[in-house]
């Protein structure tokens, strides 16, 4: 069995949980614009939901997951946008940059059954 290297998935995780903190923060901060809003909780779920994509890429492997995982960095960068979340944006891309190393990141073989 071949796997790629988990330096792209951990990206996304990190990046994911960046962006959570980020929005956790405009959500708690007075003043910040979004305070007590449904929208930053959103973008707040979106984010660790990114980071569990990023999870199960580097659990799995599988193709599905990344691109599940991209419609949700888009998702959540969409809806950091209209927040005016910049820095959560930037964790975005961020996290985008993950997904194209783990897609063109080094394989390397893994113990497998023989038959």
């Amino acid at each position: 069995m071949k796997r790629r290297s988990p330096l792209g998935s951990g990206l996304i995780v990190l990046a994911g949980l960046a962006g959570a903190a980020i929005a956790l923060y405009l959500f708690l901060t007075p003043l910040s614009g979004v305070t007590g809003t449904i929208g930053a909780l959103i973008v707040l779920a979106a984010s660790l939901a990114v980071a569990l994509g990023g999870l199960l890429m580097m659990a799995t492997g599988s193709a599905v997951w990344r691109w599940l995982t991209v419609l949700g960095i888009l998702g959540t960068a969409l809806a950091a946008f209209f927040l005016h979340g910049w820095w959560i944006m930037l964790a975005m891309l961020v996290a985008l940059v993950g997904v194209v190393l783990a897609g063109i990141g080094p394989v390397r073989k893994t113990q497998g059954a023989t038959a």
